[in-house]
C-alpha cells in the first residue's frame, strides 16, 4: 500500500475546521490496484461501499438524520466518484428521499461499472436528467 502524503487539505464547517489527509492520484490508483490485485476486493464492490459511506453520511450531516420526505439532486460524471455518487442517490431513494439525478453526460457516454449504476438508477423512481438539458432550459428544475 502507498505511504499516505503529508499533504493536508483544510476543510472549514461552521465553527469548525479540520485538517483532512489525503492520498495524490498516483497513490489512489495504487489503492485502487491492490484492493484488486491483492485483496481480491472487486471496483463494483468498492463503489457500493464509497456510496453507501455518501448516502449515510449526507443523511447524518445535511438531512438531520433521516431523508425521509426530503428532496435531494445528485450529480453523478461518468467516472468513479459519479458511480460512488448513483449508489448514494440509490441508497437515498430506498431510504424514503425524493432524488433527482443529473448527469454530466448522456446515458449513451457511460461505460463500465458506472454505467452499470446508472442503469440500476433507471429501473428506480428516481428522476434524471443531463446538466445539459438542465442548462438548456429543457426541464424546469428550483432547487
Amino acid at each position: 500500500m502507498p505511504e499516505q502524503t503529508e499533504t493536508k487539505t483544510e476543510m472549514q464547517s461552521p465553527g469548525v475546521s479540520v485538517a483532512i489527509p489525503h492520498l495524490k492520484t498516483e497513490q489512489m490508483i495504487e489503492v485502487d490496484r491492490a484492493m484488486i490485485e491483492d485483496y481480491g476486493i472487486e471496483l463494483i464492490q468498492m463503489m457500493e461501499n464509497a456510496g453507501r459511506g455518501l448516502a449515510r453520511l449526507v443523511t447524518d450531516r445535511f438531512l438531520d438524520g433521516s431523508p425521509t420526505g426530503k428532496r435531494v439532486a445528485v450529480l453523478a460524471g461518468r467516472g468513479g466518484n459519479g458511480g460512488g455518487a448513483l449508489v448514494a442517490a440509490r441508497r437515498l431513494s430506498g431510504w424514503g428521499a425524493a432524488v433527482d439525478v443529473v448527469t454530466t453526460r448522456t446515458a449513451e457516454e457511460y461505460a463500465g461499472v458506472p454505467k452499470h449504476q446508472l442503469e440500476i438508477v433507471g429501473k428506480l423512481p428516481i428522476q434524471r436528467l443531463t446538466a445539459e438539458a438542465l442548462e438548456s432550459g429543457e426541464h424546469d428544475y428550483a432547487v
